[in-house]
């Protein structure tokens, strides 16, 4: 019985070896996809910068993310390059400027399931004062690389359909109409 205990310890601890990783926070890009048209034709975006506070426990990703801190800038999108200038203008000066008049979204990494090389985060969102949770699916593959998805509802958030009503008004791309939904992607390298 001890054999089977100490053989069961040792397995477990060297999974766990095997397993511990850590986000590089340089190399995290925050990108969005918000929906526009009857047909829900989506738009592709990204924050330029991203401020982060990540626990200094860099065992785990658990350990490293649970707790941490994300602060993004909705003056510091760009959606896709100097073509797409317009696109960001109407996002920012428009979208933004009526749906956020507090300033930075905050981000709040409330709980995180690890496993082999998958796992879950539950990010609090505040806009405007207003929080929603976000959960996030994540997935470790190849060469390291970590890549996570979540879907934002907008609607979680008072000011979204004056907001979306004024992008859709602004913008005739969207044919009068501007979802709700953000799906938002995560990407980063592991070490």
């Amino acid at each position: 019985m001890k054999k089977l205990f100490a053989t069961t310890a040792l397995s477990l601890a060297l999974s766990s070896a095997l397993f511990a990783v850590s986000l590089d926070d340089k190399s995290v890009q925050i990108g969005f996809e918000g929906y526009k048209t009857p047909a829900m034709v989506g738009t592709k975006g990204a924050f330029k910068t991203a401020q982060f506070k990540f626990k200094s426990d860099t065992s785990s990703l658990t350990k490293q993310l649970t707790g941490a801190t994300i602060t993004l800038s909705p003056k510091d999108i760009d959606m896709g390059g100097a073509e797409n200038q317009a696109i960001t203008d109407n996002i920012v000066k428009t979208f933004f400027s009526t749906f956020n008049k507090q300033g930075d979204i905050k981000v709040e990494l409330i709980n995180v399931i690890e496993g082999e090389f998958k796992g879950t985060i539950s990010a609090k969102v505040t806009i405007n004062k207003q929080s929603t949770i976000v959960p996030l699916s994540y997935v470790i593959e190849g060469n390291n690389e970590f890549s996570a998805q979540g879907r934002l509802d907008l609607a979680a958030f008072p000011n979204s359909t004056k907001a979306l009503k004024a992008l859709s008004d602004v913008a005739a791309g969207h044919l009068g109409i501007s979802w709700n939904i953000v799906d938002i992607n995560v990407k980063g390298k592991v070490q």
